[in-house]
């Protein structure tokens, strides 16, 4: 018996000839009828393509991933915002300790302050600590002071005194035993600042260098005018000549030893008949300013420094020079004693 024409449709159905390929799930008809071409597509693909498609939802990851990516899918988008908020907190905050607070860096840390200066400077702490700019300047050798001299090349007179020691004044700070031994002597000798009076472990007494320079440089200046300073005195101690030949001396060799390649030119100048040297040369400073005003910050005060007294423990450095007061009272000049065992 045949199906009835009613039945026909249905069993049409079932009686296709096609074959759906297999996916995660069967489209309905509403949706094939919604979208032929799709299924147009799916049933001209290849049998051994749509195969290659029967696998679950890792097979379509593992194709479109590589392994290194599938290591690090735990890192969401936050979990990576919040891990850099971390560190860019972490970085912030180390350099302004380092700005702000801290007096040297780090163990085994290094700034790129004064990499110039530290090219051709012997070891300083402060190199690392004060940032001393370098500027251009002429410097002012004209032989006669002219209409507007600069202060310091006037004559005495408490004005002139008051310039000179501002510049000159010696100041004292503190610095670690690291620092003492970098700088080449033995940290078992040199003043320790005691504990009691608030400082650190380890601090030691120091000063700079370029002021006691400039110091000597004051003393030279008021020796030449004697009178000025020392007429109206009766006698003079012989330690002051002493000093001045010592002062002389650390000039001297500092000049050397920071000997300049500095070109001096020449003129023809009114009323001259040889050629005239042009002091007037151009230098590249460092920034003095920058080098006082730290001291000034820095340095200690004369009522702390008078309560600095020796303490129990500490290694005798001997004199330079033994008996050298008598030696002083014995002599008619100063200039008349041994020189040589002084």
């Amino acid at each position: 018996m045949k199906p009835s024409n009613a039945m026909t449709p249905v069993m049409s159905i079932f009686t296709t000839t096609h074959k759906l390929p297999k996916y995660n799930s069967l489209p309905t008809l509403l949706e094939t009828d919604r979208d032929t071409d799709s299924e147009k597509t799916l049933l001209n693909t290849p049998k051994e393509d749509t195969l290659s498609c029967t696998n679950t939802e890792s097979s379509v990851y593992d194709s479109e991933y590589p392994p290194s990516r599938k290591r690090w899918g735990f890192l969401t988008t936050s979990a990576c915002v919040t891990l850099l908020n971390i560190a860019l907190l972490v970085g912030s905050s180390f350099c302004y300790y380092q700005a702000f607070y801290s007096k040297r860096p780090l163990p085994g840390y290094t700034t790129s302050l004064n990499e110039e200066l530290k090219g051709f400077s012997y070891f300083s702490p402060l190199l690392d600590v004060i940032d001393v700019p370098s500027k251009v300047e002429q410097i002012n050798g004209s032989l006669f002071p002219g209409r507007n001299p600069p202060i310091f090349r006037l004559p005495p007179s408490p004005e002139v005194d008051e310039a000179w020691e501002y510049i000159s004044q010696i100041a004292m700070f503190g610095i670690s035993t690291q620092d003492v031994i970098k700088l080449g002597k033995d940290p078992s000798k040199t003043v320790r600042l005691p504990e009691s009076l608030g400082f650190p472990p380890d601090t030691h007494l120091a000063q700079f260098d370029s002021i006691h320079q400039i110091h000597c440089l004051d003393a030279l200046r008021k020796a030449v005018f004697f009178e000025y300073y020392y007429g109206k005195k009766k006698s003079i101690n012989r330690l002051y000549w002493i000093h001045l030949s010592h002062c002389a001396g650390v000039i001297l060799q500092n000049l050397m030893c920071q000997a300049n390649l500095d070109v001096i030119t020449l003129n023809w100048v009114n009323t001259q008949k040889n050629p005239f040297p042009d002091f007037s040369v151009n230098k590249k400073c460092r920034d003095f300013g920058t080098i006082k005003k730290w001291q000034d910050e820095h340095k200690l005060s004369e009522e702390l420094l008078k309560k600095i007294e020796r303490p129990e423990r500490y290694v005798e450095v001997p004199a330079p020079v033994q008996n050298i007061m008598d030696a002083f009272e014995e002599a008619k000049t100063p200039w008349d004693f041994d020189w040589t065992t002084m």
